[in-house]
């Protein structure tokens, strides 16, 4: 079989013998490891090496896609052929596309792209005997803080990815980068009195080291720990403090208003507010492909436009929104006036799709307060630690109806748990009533945020 880089010569050779406007080759081989512990033994462990290469091209103002995630599969005895056939499908899918002229693709980098640290060469070398014990430890460690009332510990696992990816087109981009990502979580399950809870944490980072195993394990264990004889509370509008992983879950919903897809398409409510204070002036959003702290870091986006730090919201003002090279292309040809331009946010989320508009590291900017001055301020009301049903958030009006629980907290103190409660609001009002935030960022996957402190929140008990 060849290896990739001789298949990419060939596939260059096949599109260039083409009468073709232009052309796309995306490249990406990977290991992935994942171990989950279970009663101090292995419960599952899975190891593969995924390899996949798209293509995109550009007829007649048409665009094409074709895509194959194993050469051996997809070009049997004969991988000539089968990429002949890889070049005819995508020329053969742009036949059936309207032309459209904001169809293109990213000119040739004018210098090196930005060198990021997310890249840990030693992880390919370390024992596997080692990512067990993580797996291990783990569950150790949850069911360690209280053995009497953990009774079980789930889905104890270590995870891993290294990936090398590579792009080319026919403007004379051509660039390829290493990544890698390791990651730890687990679920604990605390019982008393009849009472059952579950806590769950995780970490990651692009480096292995820096992962904190037995952290990881004890706070599960706590979180499940506090929730146990959980109370309901009387219906009313309180303060609220949300935890920064719940504020995250919030502004993933928020996140997709900025994408300039939706702006130019009428299904965000802050097309046309560019300039005005439409959020809590405590308030500045960042994308931002450049920060190693987020998963989402890379030295180009999905396109090969390098990666950048965009604010779109500083102080509570609309400063801008989110693009890739499609939609500033449009944005640029509705309004006649060359302006807008790629701000880094095409995202590959797989070889078998196109790459597509999206958030890079999407987070809010660390205020100044630590978690215990934002119990402090918050005085009375309800702490959030856990919400239910996110996903039936209408992201159009921002109107949602959640369950949750958490801690009721009294004189800045958690006073005692509380369950089966709900939150009503707004989404767009959630962050204009944002009254504190807190200094503790913390990104989950590509988005992060520090714990809220917001106004009143409706919350219906008893």
């Amino acid at each position: 079989m060849k290896n990739s880089d001789e298949i990419i010569d060939q596939t260059l050779r096949i599109l260039r013998s083409k009468s073709l406007e232009g052309y796309e080759i995306f490249l990406e081989e990977a290991s992935h490891f994942e171990v989950e512990a279970k009663e101090g033994k292995v419960d599952t462990l899975q190891a593969s090496r995924p390899w996949g290469m798209a293509l995109r091209i550009l007829n007649r103002g048409r665009t094409g896609f074709s895509y194959t995630t194993s050469p051996a599969g997809f070009f049997p005895g004969k991988i000539e052929e089968g990429l002949e056939r890889m070049v005819r499908d995508a020329i053969t899918s742009a036949e059936v596309t309207s032309p459209d002229p904001c169809f293109d693709f990213a000119p040739a980098l004018k210098g090196p792209p930005p060198s990021l640290p997310i890249f840990d060469e030693t992880l390919a070398r370390i024992p596997e005997e080692r990512k067990i014990g993580y797996a291990r430890a783990l569950e150790e460690a949850a069911r360690s803080l209280d053995p009497g009332r953990i009774k079980k510990v789930r889905k104890a696992s270590y995870q891993e990815v290294i990936s090398r990816e590579r792009l080319i087109n026919s403007n004379g981009l051509l660039i390829a980068y290493h990544v890698t990502f390791a990651s730890v979580s687990v679920m604990a399950v605390a019982e008393e009195s009849g009472d059952s809870e579950v806590g769950w944490d995780f970490d990651f980072n692009h480096f292995i080291d820096p992962i904190d195993v037995q952290k990881v394990g004890r706070e599960a264990g706590r979180k499940a720990l506090e929730k146990l004889g959980g109370k309901r509370i009387s219906s009313a509008a309180y303060p609220v403090l949300l935890e920064n992983h719940i504020a995250s879950e919030f502004l993933s919903l928020l996140a997709h208003s900025f994408l300039s897809e939706q702006v130019q398409k009428g299904k965000s409510l802050l097309k046309e507010k560019i300039g005005r204070i439409f959020f809590s002036p405590l308030l500045s959003i960042l994308d931002d492909g450049l920060i190693a702290e987020g998963s989402a870091a890379s030295p180009v986006d999905g396109e090969g436009t390098p990666s950048q730090r965009t604010p779109v919201v500083v102080k509570g003002e609309l400063r801008g929104y989110l693009y890739d090279r499609f939609w500033a292309n449009r944005e640029n040809l509705r309004t006649g006036l060359p302006g807008a331009g790629s701000t880094g946010n095409s995202r590959r989320h797989s070889v078998k799709s196109p790459p597509g508009l999206g958030t890079s590291n999407f987070f809010i900017e660390p205020g100044r307060s630590s978690f215990t001055s934002l119990m402090k301020n918050l005085r009375q009301g309800v702490l959030i630690e856990e919400v239910m049903g996110l996903h039936t958030v209408d992201p159009v009006s921002g109107d949602f109806s959640l369950g949750c629980s958490g801690q009721w907290v009294e004189e800045g103190e958690k006073a005692h748990p509380v369950k089966s409660i709900a939150i009503a609001g707004n989404l767009y009002q959630l962050f204009q009533k944002v009254s504190d935030v807190g200094d503790d960022l913390r990104f989950f996957g590509h988005i992060g945020s520090p714990s809220l402190l917001i106004d009143n929140l409706e919350v219906s008990g008893n």
